[in-house]
């Protein structure tokens, strides 16, 4: 099955090979669990690494083959369709942040990075807010427009300004703890567990487990894993089988200290 798993990147770190893959807004199946699985453990060093730009690692082997695409990083739970909209039109590396409106996603500089206000999404370059704005319909034109800079240091809203508004720019507000959803999540008569992953390994052994459960999961770029929409019951069942793998379901553990890749 790893011939099935699309590498954004390959590089090398202190002489080993990484490749990496992007899910766009961090969401990842059960089936791509398992194939990150069968490339960790045939290929890897037997885990998977996530990071601050909700991708996941596999390192050692080799891997010759990648096709860049647009890394699309959002709030946990919002904006999935929007995200895979951008990486399926932007085929070069960018990175994108889609912030709900909290900051937190923003907090990190992006190539290109947008904030949802009221009804419309400020557009901010390289950390920066540029004053203008676009409305949600126009988001993936932007992004296209910006992308065909021929480098990322010359990204300018000009290419897109028939696009935007202008607007006064908002300043982030300051960060209040670990924004990482940690714990038990209900919403809708459902329960999401957000679970943090202590130095952002992930075993292959822990990852085929988190696809027995058959969710949709969505990794944050906080060493944080968030599995959706389960019943109570099933809900509990996971926390006693994947706490001891290594998952940490306290947002008060010290193991959540760690930073992002």
């Amino acid at each position: 099955m790893s011939s099935d798993v699309v590498f954004q990147s390959v590089s090398v770190d202190s002489g080993v090979s990484v490749g990496t893959v992007s899910f766009p807004a961090g969401r990842v199946g059960a089936s791509e669990w398992e194939m990150l699985a069968d490339v960790a453990e045939s290929q890897g060093d037997g885990a998977i690494y996530v990071t601050s730009l909700a991708q996941c690692q596999v390192r050692g082997g080799s891997y010759s083959h990648a096709e860049p695409c647009a890394t699309v990083v959002a709030t946990p739970g919002h904006f999935v369709a929007l995200a895979r909209e951008i990486a399926g039109a932007v085929r070069r590396e960018l990175t994108v942040g889609l912030d709900a409106g909290g900051g937190a996603i923003l907090r990190q500089s992006f190539d290109v990075g947008f904030l949802l206000v009221d009804a419309s999404f400020h557009i901010h370059i390289n950390g920066v807010s540029t004053g203008q704005s676009v409305a949600p319909d126009d988001v993936v034109e932007v992004v296209r427009g910006l992308a065909d800079a021929s480098e990322l240091s010359e990204l300018s809203v000009e290419a897109v300004s028939k696009l935007c508004t202008p607007v006064a720019p908002i300043a982030l507000s300051a960060p209040k703890g670990n924004p990482a959803p940690i714990g038990w999540l209900e919403h809708d008569g459902v329960v999401s567990l957000g679970a943090g992953i202590p130095g952002g390994r992930v075993e292959a052994r822990l990852a085929r487990f988190i696809a027995v459960i058959e969710a949709e999961t969505t990794i944050t770029p906080w060493n944080s894993l968030i599995i959706h929409d389960l019943h109570e019951g099933v809900a509990e069942q996971v926390v006693k089988v994947l706490a001891p793998m290594g998952l940490v379901f306290d947002a008060n553990s010290p193991l959540l200290e760690s930073p992002a890749l």
